[in-house]
């Protein structure tokens, strides 16, 4: 891990620099509830700037306005030259992005620092929002491109000001990036049990041949036209239970594979042609878990094996 991309994603995130006598300390706070991923955060920076025994601290404090005590992590740095040096390309008077230093040093460790601070995934892992209310018009609007020119993913600013990954095959390559980089107390932001559940389901269906389900998809005219007539169901079946084990095993279960495989296959072009194939239950059950674990529909995952094995 890089420190230039670690301290962007940081910055984005919950990280500031606080000036004590003249001189900038790094700084970044996190809920009690955080403290084992603040715990980390604490030991990934400490290995780039020097801290104190009283580095990090749990704190508490009493707000007034709602009669509540909040305990909270502090962590702290001690003061160096490279925060010196960084500090006027972080501040202009308030905190700042700097849209030239941030596009060419954060890479997928940092985004997953960002994202584990401002971060949620929501609708059982179809959407994922970024909070950036705080920032300005111009400063969204950079971050939103360089998810997309930088990282392949593309995101919208929504009503509230938020980074808006709303298409479950924009997620599902968000997520290719970051949760292998992601620290385990993190989960609640995470899909892990939600992977491990479709590996099960996935060894389950092994085998699973009586009976029949008519499904719809929809090809190019080129593929539909080489398919219709008598026979085509069964091809199918035994086409995708082949190909279909064979990317679980080799381009899905692996997020960095994974990722590369969506990036691959994104501009797939979507059919209008329909077809009714009579599908196995093994192969329609692994359809849909290849659907909702990749983000692509039923019928462009068909167009992909098809054009990959025909």
């Amino acid at each position: 891990m890089a420190f230039a991309s670690l301290f962007a994603g940081k910055m984005l995130g919950d990280g500031y620099m606080n000036v004590t006598h003249r001189a900038p300390r790094f700084c970044f706070i996190h809920a009690l509830a955080d403290k084992s991923y603040a715990e980390y955060c604490f030991h990934l920076f400490a290995n780039y700037l020097p801290y104190g025994p009283n580095g990090m601290q749990v704190r508490s404090n009493f707000d007034r306005r709602t009669q509540k005590k909040y305990v909270r992590v502090l962590c702290q740095s001690r003061t160096s030259p490279l925060l010196e040096r960084l500090y006027p390309t972080w501040y202009k008077g308030r905190k700042i992005i700097p849209m030239d230093w941030v596009a060419h040093n954060l890479e997928a460790d940092g985004l997953a620092l960002w994202f584990q601070d401002d971060g949620n995934l929501k609708e059982g892992g179809r959407r994922i929002i970024l909070s950036t209310e705080s920032y300005t018009l111009e400063e969204k609007s950079f971050l939103r491109f360089l998810l997309q020119s930088k990282f392949n993913i593309s995101a919208n600013i929504d009503g509230q000001g938020r980074l808006d990954i709303s298409s479950r095959l924009e997620v599902r390559k968000f997520q290719a990036l970051v949760e292998p980089l992601m620290h385990a107390s993190m989960f609640r932001k995470s899909m892990a049990e939600q992977w491990r559940q479709w590996a099960i389901q996935w060894q389950e269906l092994a085998g699973i041949h009586r009976g029949t389900c008519r499904t719809s998809i929809y090809l190019p005219y080129d593929l539909y036209d080489r398919l219709r007539g008598e026979g085509y169901s069964s091809l199918l079946n035994n086409l995708l239970s082949e190909w279909m084990d064979k990317q679980w095993v080799e381009n899905v279960c692996d997020a960095a594979r994974r990722y590369r495989w969506l990036l691959k296959h994104e501009k797939t072009p979507k059919g209008t042609y329909l077809l009714t194939p009579r599908f196995r239950p093994d192969v329609k059950g692994r359809l849909d878990l290849l659907s909702m674990a990749t983000g692509f529909e039923r019928s462009e995952l068909v167009i992909i094996a098809l054009k990959d094995r025909l």
